[in-house]
């Protein structure tokens, strides 16, 4: 099993919102970036002071025990082991997004989309 499979945001959600927020030809590029640890307990601590614990709407409020970080580190060291490296130690790998989103205003010389069909050139099989 690789990772614990948390979502990942889609670059189209994003370029929804920008739509959404009032921007025209929004442009949106995600890099995943793995990242090697040399155990849980310092990826999470480098989660927390990247300030990505949890995003989540529905999260619970109020700060977990330090009895539930520990539980937490044993659980990812066990679960994901990590491999060997040439020197015989292990680690974690975590795996990031960096999403890049640009918009720009509404103006009247902004291209605008031809009508569905128009094109001159196929695009696919057969073209």
């Amino acid at each position: 099993r690789k990772g614990a499979g948390w979502n990942r945001t889609e670059g189209a959600d994003v370029g929804s919102l920008l739509t959404n927020a009032g921007f025209a030809i929004p442009t949106v590029d995600v890099d995943t970036v793995r990242v090697g640890y040399p155990d849980a307990a310092v990826l999470m601590e480098h989660v927390q002071r990247m300030g990505e614990g949890n995003a989540s709407v529905r999260r619970k409020t109020g700060l977990a025990g330090w009895e539930t970080f520990v539980a937490t580190v044993a659980i990812c060291d066990e679960m994901f082991p990590g491999e060997r490296d040439e020197d015989g130690n292990t680690g974690i790998e975590a795996s990031m997004q960096v999403i890049y989103a640009i918009g720009w205003t509404p103006h009247a010389s902004q291209p605008k989309a031809k009508e569905r069909g128009s094109g001159s050139t196929k695009m696919g099989k057969g073209g």
